[in-house]
């Protein structure tokens, strides 16, 4: 008793390249990644917790006119929370401007005089001072790549080449 096997290699062929070409412009799946860790880190940011799971430093003065807990004021700051895709790089981050504090939040900050630089006295909520000893900010983690997120973006990887192998 005989088998014969004939082996067309057209099918795995077609796999291969378009496996290869998926890691040579990788733009669609660091696209997916982007998505799945914007949603992540916006979840724990409107949670008030680091990306390790540990929940941000309080208000010393909650009273006000602020919205929910901190980094809730206005909404802009998280609102330029966003991931950019350039090439074979993803970047997840804040833009300058509004997102400009997120450095202070994500890092903290000392204890440091504010003075008036370009008018006689600075005004806030109804206090006018030369200069005022700002207390410094404690560090609430905004973003980083814990051991969940990056399982969570091995799942995306294999789901997004499952993909990929499924349209061939």
């Amino acid at each position: 008793m005989q088998y014969t096997v004939t082996f067309d290699s057209a099918r795995l062929r077609h796999l291969m390249d378009a496996l290869r070409q998926e890691l040579e412009s990788p733009q669609e799946m660091l696209g997916s990644f982007g998505e799945t860790l914007l949603r992540i880190n916006r979840e724990r940011h409107r949670q008030g917790i680091a990306p390790d799971g540990t929940p941000w430093a309080k208000l010393k003065h909650p009273e006000g006119k602020r919205k929910g807990g901190p980094l809730n004021r206005s909404g802009r700051m998280l609102a330029n929370f966003h991931y950019q895709v350039t090439g074979d790089t993803l970047r997840l981050g804040f833009d300058d401007g509004d997102g400009y504090p997120a450095k202070f939040h994500q890092e903290g900050s000392i204890a440091h005089i504010i003075a008036a630089k370009n008018k006689k006295a600075l005004a806030f909520m109804g206090i006018v001072r030369k200069r005022v000893k700002h207390p410094g900010l404690p560090a609430r983690l905004l973003v980083g790549f814990p051991t969940s997120d990056q399982r969570l973006i091995e799942e995306v990887a294999q789901d997004h080449l499952e993909a990929v192998m499924n349209r061939i």
